[in-house]
């Protein structure tokens, strides 16, 4: 065997050896995604990265399309606040079928959560700001139509922002437990400050 067919011998084998390890990875990251060991998000990266964008479980027309499907379902989530404020504060329709609205909003926001939560999703984040501001307004509707006194109204609110705060503690969101304090810090200054001097 010339030192030629020798070395050509040695990178065949390498390359076999370097392709039975990449085949191993590649079956491991589809087990952890098959099994939601890991965010589906960062399975396709894997994948993709380990096949070199040929793996066809990541891309493929119907993720394509599944993509834009959930692009067009998290900005029609978003819609729905203004559309909602529009309901509750620029139309005139009966109130039973402006809460009743409000309330299918919310049930669909609060199920879009628990379905992205379940696949730990990065967008999570998205539904659960749409929701919490839906049930804000859904409070202040409430309130007009009851038509609470100023303190009430202000207890209802600071139920929501407490609300937030609690969330904020046993899912770890940051940004919900400092929108949560500052709410209800301005909600408190905007409500008691005339009963404090502060010349």
């Amino acid at each position: 065997m010339t030192s030629l067919s020798f070395y050509a011998y040695i990178c065949i084998g390498v390359n076999r050896l370097a392709d039975e390890r990449i085949s191993t990875i590649v079956k491991e990251i589809k087990y952890w995604k098959e099994h939601k060991l890991l965010p589906e998000v960062h399975c396709d990266f894997l994948l993709a990265l380990y096949t070199q964008g040929e793996d066809e479980s990541v891309d493929t027309p119907v993720k394509s399309r599944y993509n834009f499907l959930f692009y067009l379902q998290l900005i029609l989530l978003v819609l729905m606040v203004p559309f909602s404020f529009l309901v509750v504060y620029f139309t005139q329709f009966n109130s039973i079928l402006q809460l009743s609205i409000q309330v299918l909003f919310i049930g669909y926001a609060i199920w879009v959560v628990h379905y992205l939560r379940k696949r730990n999703h990065p967008y999570v984040h998205i539904p659960i700001i749409v929701t919490l501001a839906l049930v804000l307004i859904l409070t202040d509707f409430t309130s007009n139509q009851l038509r609470l006194n100023q303190y009430l109204n202000v207890f209802a609110f600071m139920l929501n922002f407490i609300g937030w705060y609690l969330l904020s503690r046993k899912f770890r969101y940051r940004y919900l437990m400092i929108s949560s304090i500052l709410a209800l810090a301005i909600l408190l200054f905007l409500n008691f400050s005339h009963l404090f001097p502060f010349n």
